[in-house]
This record gives structure tokens, C-alpha cells and sequence, in this order.
């Protein structure tokens, strides 16, 4: 037999409502902590607006101290400046009240921009001036700017005052015009330089004359100069290095004699005297002479060195001659030279240069022939 169970209706609502009514306080907690967490999220949310805005505050205060304490500065480094803007500012403002109703008079209303153009132009040159020293640049066009508006102004002035009163008037009326911009180019505009002693001048102006001489000589070795052409078809200038000076008009250069100096490269030697080179000369005539004369003997003991010491001659003398013609081909020697221009350009005693001609001449009228020692 089936046992019937039975269930008690009101223990069933009772647990229903426990149940229901455990629901409505965890929905309460939740509601209650998401209510919390939103509030002190807005609290957060101001306390960080708040400090950002204590921040900014503090900041912008920081900064306006900063600018205070730069325009401090400014202001007292600039003290004589800011004075002297006085005279700047003061006469610009007159000089173009003035000018603007003498436009007005002249040319009707829109004469009044007559002082863009009077003042205007001038003022625009004089800061020009500045910006341009400022810059390192050249201000010589812009110091003419300056001065011919700064008449042009004047005479537009003087104008006016002479038709308003007279002649004492447009004296005043010009005067001021042109004082703002005298002053600023005064202050501003040109500073002064730093004086230099007798000894700097003295020293620059020897460099100066020294640099016009160096140019001057440069230009007549280049006017003078030989070209030696390449295979190419370019030509490349060759002088002759020596110790020169200029002629009496500055347009050649011609050798000088400068004794105990020998310039770099050059074969140029000190002249020898006129005895020394005749004494010199004659003895190798007489030596030469003795050489060709029939049963000239050497002296006894000295036949070996005199044969050792000619053929040592006869080998200098050949590259001598060498050389000469060498020059004489380029063109630094004429083709007939003489015995003192073979001893500059060899930089040789007299007696070679005399036998180094001798052989020269004698190759050129014989036919090659043995150089005599």
C-alpha cells in the first residue's frame, strides 16, 4: 500500500518569503556598495580636479613671478635705454600729428597717411639699420636710406611750419621731425668702436702698403710671365725665380742685387766684383793659352791631379751647358747670351760662366766638339 506524504503549505511560504526576502538584501548590499564605490569614485574624481586645478594655479603663479623677475631684469640693464626712448618716441609722436593734418589740409581725408610716407620710410630705414648690425650684415645703403628720408621729413616739416607761422616755426617743426631718429641711430644704430693705439695703426697701415706692393709685383711677374703648354692645350705660367724689384714705373719687374740673400730656388748668386771677375777671366784666358801653347809640359809631380781635376771641369762644365740650353729653348735666356747672364742663372763663379759660354759659342759655330777644361 502507497504511503501518501504530505507537505505543509505554509511552511512552503514561509521558506518562499525567507528566501524572497534574502534575495532583497543581497540586491540591497550590492546596490548600497555600488553606490559606495560610485561616490568615492566622484570623490576621487574632484579631489584630482581640484589638485590639478591647485597645480595650474600654482604654476601660472610661478610663471607670472618669472616674467616679473625677466622684466625685472630687463628693466635694469636697460635703464638707459628706457630713457632715452623718451627722446625716440616723444618728437615721433609730434612729427606725426603734425604731418598727418598737414595731409588732412593738403590733400583731404586720406591725407592723413601722409606720415606713413614722411615718417614712415624713415623709421623703416633706421630699424632696418638695426636689425642689419644685429645680423652682421653690411648697413652702408641703409645709412643713406636713413639720411635722405630723414631730409625728405625735415623739408616736409619745415614746409608746414613755414606756412603756418614762419620761418622759425619750420626750423622747430623740422628739428623735431628728425630728432627721434637721430637719437635712435645715436643709441642704437652705431655704437662706438674700440679705439686703437699709434702702434695699431702704424701696423696696419705697413701691412696695407706692404699688401698693394705683394699685388702690384704679382701682376708684372703675370703680365711677364712664359707659358709651357701641355699636351692637353692648357697652358701653365713659368717664372723665373729671383730677387726683383719693380721698375720705375711699376709695370715690369727687374733683378736686384741684395746682398747675403739668396732666394728659395733661384740660381741667382752675389755679383762678384768688376776687378775680381776681370782678374778671373784672365786667368782662365792665360790658363787656356798655356794648354795650346807646343811642348807645354805639366809641372813635374802634378800631371796626375791637373788630368784628375779636368776631367772633374769638363763633366761640371758639360751639365752647365746642359742647362743653358735647356733655358735657352724654354726662353728664361736669349739665344745669344751674355757672360753675366749665364752666371746668375747657373749662380756660378765668373771663370765657369766665361768657359761655360766659351764652349756654348764654339758648339754653336763648330758642330759639337769636346769641352776644353
Amino acid at each position: 500500500m502507497t504511503q501518501m506524504s504530505y507537505r505543509d503549505p505554509r511552511a512552503a511560504r514561509t521558506a518562499a518569503k525567507a528566501e524572497a526576502e534574502r534575495a532583497r538584501a543581497d540586491a540591497e548590499a550590492v546596490r548600497a556598495e555600488t553606490q559606495r564605490a560610485a561616490a568615492e569614485a566622484v570623490d576621487e574624481r574632484r579631489r584630482a580636479q581640484r589638485a590639478e586645478r591647485a597645480e595650474r594655479v600654482r604654476w601660472r603663479r610661478a610663471e607670472r613671478r618669472q616674467q616679473l623677475a625677466t622684466m625685472a631684469r630687463w628693466v635694469g640693464s636697460h635703464q638707459i635705454e628706457l630713457l632715452m626712448s623718451l627722446i625716440v618716441v616723444v618728437p615721433g609722436l609730434l612729427a606725426w600729428s603734425a604731418m598727418a593734418a598737414y595731409g588732412v589740409e593738403i590733400y583731404g581725408p586720406l591725407g592723413g597717411v601722409l606720415p606713413l610716407f614722411s615718417e614712415g620710410a624713415m623709421w623703416a630705414f633706421a630699424f632696418a639699420v638695426h636689425l642689419a648690425r644685429r645680423q652682421g650684415r653690411p648697413v652702408g645703403w641703409l645709412h643713406v636710406g636713413v639720411w635722405t628720408f630723414a631730409a625728405v621729413n625735415a623739408t616736409l616739416n619745415f614746409l608746414h611750419g613755414l606756412d603756418v607761422s614762419g620761418v622759425l616755426v619750420g626750423v622747430v617743426m623740422a628739428l623735431v621731425a628728425v630728432g627721434g631718429v637721430v637719437a635712435h641711430q645715436l643709441i642704437t644704430a652705431a655704437p662706438m668702436r674700440t679705439r686703437r693705439s699709434r702702434a695699431d695703426k702704424d701696423h696696419a697701415r705697413t701691412q696695407r702698403i706692404a699688401h698693394r706692393r705683394a699685388v702690384r709685383m704679382e701682376r708684372a711677374a703675370v703680365r711677364h710671365a712664359i707659358g709651357e703648354l701641355a699636351t692637353d692645350g692648357s697652358v701653365r705660367l713659368r717664372y723665373a725665380p729671383g730677387v726683383v724689384t719693380l721698375s720705375r714705373w711699376g709695370r715690369r719687374l727687374r733683378p736686384a742685387v741684395v746682398p747675403g740673400l739668396v732666394p728659395r730656388g733661384s740660381h741667382q748668386t752675389e755679383e762678384p766684383g768688376t776687378g775680381e771677375q776681370l782678374a778671373a777671366e784672365i786667368t782662365d784666358w792665360l790658363s787656356t793659352a798655356a794648354h795650346g801653347l807646343p811642348g807645354a809640359t805639366e809641372p813635374a809631380g802634378t800631371a796626375k791631379t791637373r788630368s784628375h781635376n779636368g776631367s772633374e771641369s769638363q763633366s761640371g762644365t758639360s751639365e752647365y751647358l746642359a742647362e743653358i740650353r735647356r733655358a735657352i729653348a724654354s726662353g728664361e735666356l736669349e739665344p745669344n747670351p751674355t757672360r753675366r747672364r749665364v752666371q746668375q742663372h747657373l749662380g756660378v763663379r765668373a771663370t765657369t760662366a766665361q768657359r761655360v759660354l766659351r764652349a756654348l759659342r764654339r758648339n754653336h759655330g763648330d758642330g759639337p766638339s769636346e769641352v776644353a777644361a
